[in-house]
């Protein structure tokens, strides 16, 4: 609507144009009130499709690789990189008082020609070359009525001589405190970690082992692993 009036001058006859000049004032404003709030709406509809989007790629890399969740992302990344060998194994169970591994649950991988034989539960290297091996054991036991001593071993095995040796080997004791009074009866963990660089050969093979297993606490998924990568 015009903020123009047309007024009659009697006197002279003559007409008059009156300007609304509190309208004129307020247009600059309401252009600038409409255009803010047609960027906001914009805004709105962009963010929302970003998200979309990233949330469909993310659904769509999960249905790719179903154990991707909790994978160590480094030891990942720099294996697809490098192309050198990595393995990461989880514990699975103690049967026969021998401690089982696995790369069939999350978080594991068997990368670039590691292998894990299941005949003897070990890891087989493919290549000659350095790599850093690691492994972690997590213990638990409930009272303590004598001394524990927990033992935790990294061995191997040459393909070149066919001698197996013991590469790492840490040991702990718990509940040195001698026994508890018959009331108490709390629960104890204690974990062991060890990892060191190596120079292996094509075919040498790996094993963790403690002599311990029954005390191995197999219910902290992830917590109990074992692994080697290539450097």
């Amino acid at each position: 609507m015009s903020s123009e009036h047309l007024v009659y001058d009697l006197e002279k006859g003559s007409r008059v144009i009156l300007v609304d000049k509190s309208l004129r004032k307020e247009g600059p404003w309401k252009c600038l009130s409409i255009c803010s709030f047609v960027l906001l709406i914009g805004a709105t509809l962009l963010f929302t499709l970003l998200q979309f989007g990233a949330f469909r790629q993310s659904e769509t890399e999960e249905n790719r690789n179903p154990l991707s969740e909790g994978l160590p992302a480094t030891m990942k990344v720099q294996a697809l990189v490098s192309r050198k060998p990595a393995a990461h194994a989880i514990a699975n169970l103690s049967r026969h008082n021998q401690l089982l591994w696995t790369t069939k649950v999350a978080p594991s991988m068997l990368e670039n020609g590691m292998q894990l034989n299941e005949n003897d539960n070990s890891l087989v290297v493919p290549s000659t070359g350095l790599y850093f091996i690691y492994s972690q054991l997590l213990f638990h036991g409930k009272g303590c009525t004598s001394p524990v001593l927990l033992t935790h071993t990294i061995s191997w095995q040459s393909a070149q001589f066919n001698t197996e040796v013991d590469l790492l080997k840490s040991m702990k004791t718990v509940c040195e405190g001698g026994r508890d009074p018959p009331s108490h009866s709390k629960l104890w963990f204690e974990s062991i970690y060890q990892g060191a660089v190596f120079k292996l050969h094509k075919g040498d093979r790996l094993w963790s082992k403690t002599d311990l297993p029954h005390h191995l606490d197999l219910t902290r998924s992830g917590q109990i692993y074992f692994g080697v990568i290539g450097m």
